[in-house]
Formats: C-alpha cells, structure tokens, sequence
C-alpha cells in the first residue's frame, strides 16, 4: 500500500513538472522571424569616423553608415570614409539608398543629396536642382526616379531626363511641407508627413489620398485600429503588401484594407518613441529610444540592453506565456536609428556605435564575413 501511495505521489509530481503544451504534444509555435543570436559593435576604434549613426545599409558585401562625420564603407573588414573632403555635400549623413538597376548609392545630408557612382560624386541641392529643401530626411528609389523627402516637400527626379517635379501642400493633400519618409509599392508612393499623417498617389493616375488619425490626437490614440496611430509620422516603409508607419507615440500596420495600433504597455512593444521601421516580407524590425522590437504583428521579440552588461529577450507568442532568455551581447546601444536586414544579419545604426546581428541558424554571409569586431564601449 504504501509503494503503491508513494508511485501515485511521484506520478503526480513529474505530471506537475511537464509543461501543459508538452503533454499535448504540442511544441511551442514557430516564430515567422529569425532571432538575434549576437550582437557585434563597430566604433571608433574599429575606423567608424563617428559615434553617431543615424543609418545604415548594407548591400552586396558593403556596409554604408551615415554618422555624424561623413560616410562610413565597411567592406572586407576595413572602414574607408567619404566625408566633405572627398566631394560629399555636407558631413551629416540622414539616409541612404541604392538604385537596383545602376549600383549607385543616394545619400541624403543635411545639405543636399548626394549619388555616388563609381567612385565619383554628383550632388544635388536647392540652388543647383530641383531639391527642393537641402534638409533630406528619407530617400527611395523606384519607378523611374530617385524620390528624395526633405523640410519643405517631395522632390522626384527623373532617371532618364534629369529633370525634377516638386510635390508639397500647394499640389498635393499635404497640410504641411516637413515631410520625414518616402516609400513605394508596385503602384503607390506613401509620403509621410510631420503633423499630416500619411499620403498616398496613385502613381498611374497621379491622384492622392490621405490618411490621418481621425481622433486628432498627437499624443493619444483615443479610439485604436481607426487609422495612423498619430498624425505625427517618424517614419513609414512599405514591404510586402503592409505599410508601416512610425510615430513617437506608437506605431500603426495597414494592409490596404485595415489599420491596426500598436502601443507600449497594451502589446510588446518596448517603446512607442519608434525612429524607424525596417521590413523583410511582413515581419517589421522597429527601432527604438528603449530597444529593438520585432513583429509580424502576433508574435514579437524584444532585445534590450542590461547595465552590467549583456542583454535580454522577450519573445511573445500568441496564447502563451513570455519567454525572456539572458543575452551574453547587446546593440552598441538602445537608442536605435536605423536598420538594414539580410538573410543572415541585421546592422542598426545606434547612438553610440555601429551593431552587426547575426541571425540564429544564418550561418552563410555571417560567418563568412571577415571583420576585426570588438566590443565598443557603451
């Protein structure tokens, strides 16, 4: 009796131990998104010119930083910088972007934007071009033309003719020409605007649309999943059929159809001061004043950096319980500007220093890359 009283305690005790999931048999879900595996820095000391990196691009073995004293080449291990003294227009580099069917690179600055092709630099500004601002906050490229969103409007340049068109609140639903972001899909271009929301053309039938929060309310989202999460617009990419739009209040998802609201404390989101989105597929990598979050918009992981070193991992997965892993690395620092994805890892551009990711199970381009990465100071 008492052999068989202490098999049925033990029996219970192990059934106690055994996760719910794991008796049902079934394993936790999979997540649509690589995790973070590591985190590598790149400062002064690797050749970054700069702490400050406001952003990064990483395309064909190269790896482009704009920081706050010039343009940063990572490429086989060594930084080569272009600054003012190698033709650049100004040493504050906001934004970068590469024309897919020449290689060029299009930098913006904080006094005109610059192309540089083949090893030369052709720059634009207000008084030699169509720019319409020397202030360029977003660049893209696409449709026939480089798109260049700047303190005082939309400027398009032609590819093939050079010749640039002008878009702002005098031509367009725009209530404000201080435009932060541009971005296209197969047959739309998205324009965000500070304190105007998002616009939208049609680019076959050169209408517009707008689409703002319809609570009027900077700060607050008062009536969720309405439209923008704010009027105040930091950032939007579009990507795979979803446009995402950044704002120091949250960040908002719509797929053409719907909007959904995401905010910090009512989701996962670390923060809802998000500088900038960046999205592989439909998995949106959103940079933060307190951290990286990454999400499908249903499942999420977060990576936060500790004091004493090291880091941390929240990932939430639908109708289970959050995971939180220690990190033995971090981003060179929470205070994340920018990001550029490929298959094997993500650069972030960071207050303090440049951040290579490398993504668990992306061995390839990661391993393979031969770099003299040590760990910056925080």
């Amino acid at each position: 009796m008492r052999s068989k009283a202490l098999l049925s305690t033990l029996g219970a005790a192990l059934l106690l131990a055994v996760p719910l999931r794991a008796l049902a048999g079934v394993p936790p879900a999979e997540l649509p998104f690589p995790l973070i595996e590591r985190f590598e820095h790149f400062g002064l000391a690797q050749g970054l010119p700069a702490w400050k990196v406001h952003c990064v691009l990483a395309d064909k073995g190269k790896v482009w930083a704009g920081t706050t004293k010039g343009l940063a080449v990572l490429e086989g291990g060594k930084f080569t910088v272009i600054g003012p003294e190698q033709g650049l227009s100004h040493s504050v580099v906001t934004t970068l972007a590469i024309d897919p069917s020449t290689g060029d690179l299009w930098a913006g600055t904080l006094r005109g934007l610059n192309r540089i092709s083949a090893g030369k630099i052709e720059t634009f500004t207000q008084t030699n071009s169509g720019l319409p601002n020397n202030v360029v906050y977003s660049v893209a490229v696409g449709h026939g033309a480089v798109w260049a969103a700047t303190a005082a409007g939309v400027g398009r340049r032609d590819a093939k003719s050079g010749s640039w068109s002008l878009y702002d609140a005098t031509n367009t639903l725009m209530h404000e020409p201080w435009t932060y972001a541009v971005t296209l899909s197969p047959d739309k271009l998205y324009v965000g605007v500070w304190a105007g929301g998002i616009v939208e053309q049609d680019l076959a039938r050169g209408t517009w649309k707008e689409y703002r929060d319809p609570d009027g309310e900077f700060e607050l989202d008062l009536a969720p999943d309405d439209g923008p999460i704010s009027d105040i617009s930091s950032w939007a990419t579009w990507e795979d059929g979803i446009l995402w739009q950044a704002s120091y209040f949250g960040i908002a998802r719509y797929d053409g159809t719907r909007w959904k609201s995401y905010l910090e404390k009512k989701t996962p989101l670390v923060s809802n001061f998000v500088n900038f989105i960046a999205a592989k597929g439909q998995v949106a990598w959103i940079c933060t004043d307190r951290g990286l979050t990454v999400t499908d918009g249903t499942s999420w992981a977060t990576y936060k950096s500790l004091e004493k070193g090291g880091g941390t991992l929240e990932i939430t997965r639908p109708g289970a319980k959050v995971e939180t892993r220690r990190m033995a690395t971090a981003a060179s620092n929470d205070f994340i500007l920018g990001a550029s994805i490929t298959e094997s890892e993500v650069w972030l551009a960071t207050s303090h220093g440049l951040t290579r990711a490398v993504l668990a199970g992306k061995r390839g381009q990661a391993a393979e890359r031969k770099t003299n990465a040590q760990g910056a100071s925080r």
